[in-house]
């Protein structure tokens, strides 16, 4: 199971939701009609569908087959994969945080210290650095911490199973967000964008995965109730603004989407455009963030009302981060995920014992 049709574009979907949400911030449309400014900031957890889809992909294929997990080569694809595109990114958004302009993109000049700290993937656990350079790089950063307890999230699974482990990270995601722990260690420890509060959502997409091999995906109806019902409670906690959960919340309506998209949803969107524009949605969505800011300095301005704003901001913007995508997933991203397919299997040929339900 290398593939499941409909993901890339949920994949592209997602990156759309966080893309519509950052335009509606960045160029301060705070005059959209019908609580639009709050609704479409929900927008920024199509990031929670992104952590869910990574736990579910992953973790496919080694409870499908029962074959053991390499680790060494896992982490070598996982790298091959995530971070030449990651540092072709970073550096762009590196040479406009460094520059004259810096403020169009943050806060202030980035400083070598964020650099550094974006360099090893670390800035989700410095606060003070995580929106330095490019705000959203965080996940990637997240990503690769995922990806290092991987192994051992597949090895407790195989032998308890995932739902103890679905209850615990669950469990901590929920303390985590409703505690402030003092200093920066208890910052990081409590901060949404940081593992311990997200692996929750990671660990949902393992579930997924084993829920699809095991043949228990619950009835279309279900799904859709679920999809429809947990969404609706998310959108509403993010509206007024409820952190405590709010990640095991997102973790849930993201499982369910994803559960839907692979019973049904998938063989829809294949039809679609949408599928294969997925397969660049890792390179827009790491560049979304720096072109739509820099247009918005550019083109704002001009554009006194937010209705027509916001419709200039989309027939401007998704072309621009499309197309700047779209090439950089043919020049990087793509050569170097066909190279780490290749040379580095990730699944051992001896099977495992039969994991746990």
């Amino acid at each position: 199971m290398n593939h499941v049709g409909g993901l890339d574009a949920l994949r592209i979907l997602a990156a759309l939701a966080v893309f519509i949400c950052h335009l509606v911030a960045y160029w301060g449309l705070t005059g959209l009609p019908f609580k639009l400014p709050e609704l479409l900031s929900s927008g920024a957890h199509g990031v929670d569908v992104f952590i869910v889809m990574s736990g579910f992909v992953l973790s496919l294929p080694v409870f499908a087959t029962g074959r053991g997990l390499d680790t060494a080569n896992f982490l070598r694809r996982r790298a091959t994969r995530i971070l030449p595109p990651y540092y072709v990114a970073l550096a762009f958004a590196t040479v406009i945080a460094f520059s004259p302009i810096a403020t169009w993109i943050v806060a202030e000049q980035a400083s070598f210290e964020d650099l550094a700290w974006h360099m090893v993937l670390l800035q989700t656990w410095s606060p003070q650095h995580l929106a330095t350079i490019n705000g959203s790089l965080w996940s990637v950063a997240l990503e690769v911490q995922l990806y290092a307890v991987f192994p051992v999230l597949v090895l407790v699974a195989k032998r308890w199973g995932v739902t103890p482990i679905v209850a615990v990270t669950a469990l901590m995601s929920v303390a985590l967000s409703a505690v402030e722990l003092p200093g920066a260690i208890g910052a990081a420890l409590t901060d949404e964008h940081n593992l311990p509060v997200r692996l929750i959502q990671f660990v949902t997409g393992m579930a997924c995965a084993r829920v699809v091999t095991l043949g228990r995906v619950p009835r279309r109806r279900v799904l859709w109730t679920m999809v429809v019902a947990t969404a609706i409670v998310a959108i509403g906690a993010n509206t007024i603004g409820v952190r405590v959960g709010q990640v095991a919340l997102w973790a849930l309506a993201s499982g369910f989407l994803v559960l839907l998209t692979v019973d049904q949803l998938g063989a829809v969107f294949e039809r679609t455009p949408l599928e294969r524009w997925g397969l660049g949605a890792y390179s827009f969505y790491l560049l979304h963030q720096p072109i739509t800011l820099m247009l918005g300095k550019v083109v704002r301005p001009h554009v006194s009302d937010d209705r027509l704003a916001f419709v200039v901001g989309i027939a401007i913007c998704l072309p621009v981060v499309s197309l700047a995508a779209w090439a950089m997933y043919l020049v990087v991203e793509r050569p170097v995920h066909t190279f780490g397919r290749a040379r580095y299997p990730v699944l051992r040929n001896v099977a495992d014992p039969t994991p746990a339900a």
